[in-house]
This record gives C-alpha cells, structure tokens and sequence, in this order.
C-alpha cells in the first residue's frame, strides 16, 4: 500500500523532517500512524491491500474509517476491518473512495441497510444530508450513531444526520 508517511518513518515512529511537516501541518493526524502501521503489519497476510492506497483516516471517540483506493476485493476490507478493530480496541472500517455518495455511506453503515441519502437544503443556505437506515437495523448501529454523524459529516463536509424508517 501506499502511504502519506515514508515507510521507515511509520515503522520506526520516528519522522523525518519531511513526514514530521505533513504531520504537523495537519495533512496526516497523529494517530493515523499507528493505524499505517497496523496495515503494513497486514499487509502480509491480505495480500490484495497491497496494491492500495491510503487516503485518510477520520475519527470520532470509538470509530475510525479509513478511506483507501485501489484495492478492489471488498472482501479484503472486511477482513482487514475485522483484525483492526482487534488489534486497535475500537471499531475500525475500511472503505473504498468512490465519487458516489451513497456507495461510500452504504460501505461505512454497513451491515446495516441503507434506504437513502437525502439533501436538505436549509433556509440559511446550508446543506444537510440525511441518511435513512431501516429501523431494524437501529440495533447494528445502536448508541453510536452520533460518532457515524460525526465522522460521515468529515468525510464529506456537510452536516450529517442519520434517521431510522
């Protein structure tokens, strides 16, 4: 896979000038680097994670996605998703950037079922997009659903809100 941060960097914990400048301006956050680890270690035994590459990795509390490109086989994802959220203690999912909206909500909400996504356009002129969820599936998402909010809403630079039908 590729990465933001030079490999030896990311192994060691120890930046470069160059990597420590990403790092510090704020292009990488402090703890992507562990995660960059984790999947190096991974790459070992998901060998299809090798031919991607990072993007960025967003956080709230005890969720974090990471967005990456090229790797094709959703199947590696789940299984790098799974061996994650082990080795992180918090839920880790991996998705694939893609241009459509509704894909990308539907990998991260995953394995509950996604019903839509919504634009509202407010009075003051902004945007909110709300994304509806079968209310059976309210269970799979559960207390959480403010940290899917929160990090769906990074992902994609409008305010996010989820609603069970």
């Amino acid at each position: 896979m590729k990465y933001p941060l030079d490999r030896v960097c990311i192994k060691s914990g120890i930046l470069c000038p160059r990597c420590q400048r990403l790092v510090d301006s704020g292009v990488v956050k402090e703890y992507e680097i562990p995660l960059m680890k984790h999947l190096m270690e991974l790459e070992n035994t998901i060998k299809e994670l090798r031919q991607g590459t990072y993007i960025k990795a967003y956080r709230s509390d005890d969720l974090v996605v990471i967005v990456v490109e090229g790797v094709g086989s959703m199947k590696a994802l789940d299984k790098a998703s799974r061996e994650l959220t082990q080795r992180m203690g918090m839920r880790v999912k991996l998705v694939e950037k893609t241009g459509d909206v509704r894909r990308l909500i539907e990998q991260i909400v995953s394995p509950a079922t996604l019903l839509g996504v919504n634009t509202l356009w407010l009075p003051d002129g902004s945007e909110l997009t709300v994304v509806r969820i079968a209310k059976s599936d309210q269970r799979i998402i559960g207390a959480r659903h403010h940290e899917y909010e929160k990090v769906i809403s990074m992902i994609l630079g409008k305010e996010t809100r989820i609603r069970y039908e």
